[in-house]
């Protein structure tokens, strides 16, 4: 069965039907409804796409932007943890030059290497999951400036296509 309307003059019923199913809801805002009446509209062309409000406000908004900079925070103080448990891991190991001269691994009992141990293992979980945190969070960022920029290219293109630059 084809849920499709049969005529361009029942369309807006069935868009009445896909919004309305189910229990009743309250109406649509009043631009919400000229919002999607706008966009179903078919387009004329470029210079029309670009007269469009809800196509130039995807085109400039600063979304991605914002979530570039959201995540390049998130880098940045994790990368600050991720140093800090780098340094208490050498620390522990004996590694860090800083601490060396304290001898804090000479002197354990069987059982205070054994908890040594295990921490040390916790210290490294923590440090591959931070790593591993920091691996994504970084290709997300990429993707995300990846995305402005295609957007930003899609915009030059359609302004230059469209002849000029709209409002």
């Amino acid at each position: 069965m084809d849920d499709a309307p049969a005529s361009p003059a029942e369309e807006p019923l069935a868009r009445q039907r896909i919004w309305h199913r189910g229990a009743p809801h309250a109406p649509l805002p009043r631009d919400t409804e000229e919002t999607i009446d706008e966009a179903a509209r078919p387009l004329a062309g470029i210079s029309d796409a670009l007269s469009r409000s809800h196509v130039q406000k995807s085109l400039n908004n600063n979304m991605l932007e914002i979530m570039a900079w959201d995540l390049m925070e998130a880098l940045d103080t994790e990368n600050e943890y991720n140093q800090h448990i780098r340094r208490f891991l050498n620390i522990l190991l004996g590694d860090d030059p800083d601490t060396a001269h304290l001898e804090l691994i000479d002197g354990y009992n069987a059982q205070e290497s054994a908890y040594r141990d295990q921490l040390v293992q916790l210290v490294q979980e923590s440090l591959s999951r931070s790593d591993e945190f920091l691996h994504r969070m970084t290709k997300s960022r990429d993707k995300v400036t990846f995305a402005i920029e295609q957007k930003m290219q899609l915009k030059r293109q359609l302004e230059r296509a469209g002849g000029g630059s709209q409002p």
